[in-house]
């Protein structure tokens, strides 16, 4: 009789190293980790990774977020461990999390070291274009054995970038100034996915060959450009007031063509799913751009 228990048990303790195969991914800083098995607690240190993970279906193992991940709904019950301001090191070590989500152009090298240094297992995530984050879906998926679920929504989310990308990529070249801030007046260069949509809505950032990816510049600058849009979407749901400052310079191209855009950050400053959202806005708006220029020069 102790035979088939004994085979019955060798069975099971296969079936689990099968269901718990390790497995390795590489994150956005190019660093390979390994995991023997779907991890199940997770802080997350940045909006956008949470808002990925929940895209995923693996929203409810997140034990610790920051304080402005408050997508979708459920993020806001999230226990907070920090914000920009600086992350409570004693709290997420006390959730004793499996792995944390880190943003290397969000968080200070400091935090991170220090977080290293008690031994936890930091996967940057820094998508810069719309591949990257659609590969950040797959490893979040597969990180949280939803591997399938992850790849579903990829593969939903390229094809929706295929479409606009085929739809606009190749029109009528509309150059482009992305206003950050204002004081100081700032934009960004070609290596974010901010201008990454610009160039497939068919735009040229004007400011896409600096070295700096979030640089000041200054107004001289942009009036010698004469950029033939200007877009922004500021920090709240309103359109900000200094988009409109621009037209105190009537001969600028986007001031008499009519396209000064504002996009709403919140489909906008984020590198998830919803950024497709703001991305068709953003195709809509240098399209009007194209039409308007189009009619002033007939």
């Amino acid at each position: 009789m102790k035979l088939p228990y004994l085979l019955l048990s060798a069975f099971l303790l296969i079936l689990g190293q099968n269901l718990y195969a390790e497995f390795t991914l590489i994150d956005d800083a190019g660093v390979e980790h390994t995991f023997g098995k779907p991890v199940t607690r997770i802080v997350s240190l940045m909006p956008h990774g949470t808002e990925l993970m929940f895209e995923v279906g693996a929203g409810d193992l997140i034990v610790g977020a920051v304080k402005y991940s408050d997508y979708p709904e459920a993020a806001k019950k999230i226990p907070r461990i920090g914000g920009y301001s600086g992350l409570n090191i004693e709290a997420i070590a006390a959730l004793q999390p499996d792995v944390v989500l880190s943003w290397p152009d969000g968080n200070t090298t400091r935090e991170l070291h220090r977080l290293q240094q008690l031994g936890f297992k930091l996967f940057a995530s820094d998508p810069v274009t719309y591949e990257e984050i659609a590969d950040n879906l797959r490893k979040f998926g597969k990180m949280t054995g939803l591997e399938s679920q992850g790849n579903q929504v990829a593969d939903s989310f390229m094809q929706e970038v295929t479409h606009l990308r085929d739809t606009y990529s190749h029109q009528t070249p509309v150059s482009v100034f992305y206003q950050v801030w204002h004081e100081p007046l700032m934009t960004q260069n070609g290596q974010t996915f901010i201008s990454k949509a610009i160039e497939l809505c068919g735009g040229n950032n004007i400011y896409a060959e600096l070295d700096i990816r979030a640089p000041q510049i200054s107004k001289e600058s942009v009036l010698i450009a004469n950029p033939d849009a200007i877009v922004a979407s500021g920090m709240g749901e309103s359109r900000p007031e200094w988009l409109d400052g621009w037209r105190d310079y009537p001969k600028l191209n986007a001031v008499q063509s009519g396209s000064l855009f504002h996009i709403h950050p919140e489909f906008f400053q984020r590198p998830t799913s919803r950024f497709l959202v703001g991305t068709r806005q953003l195709c809509e708006k240098l399209e009007a751009s194209r039409r308007s220029s189009s009619a002033a020069s007939q």
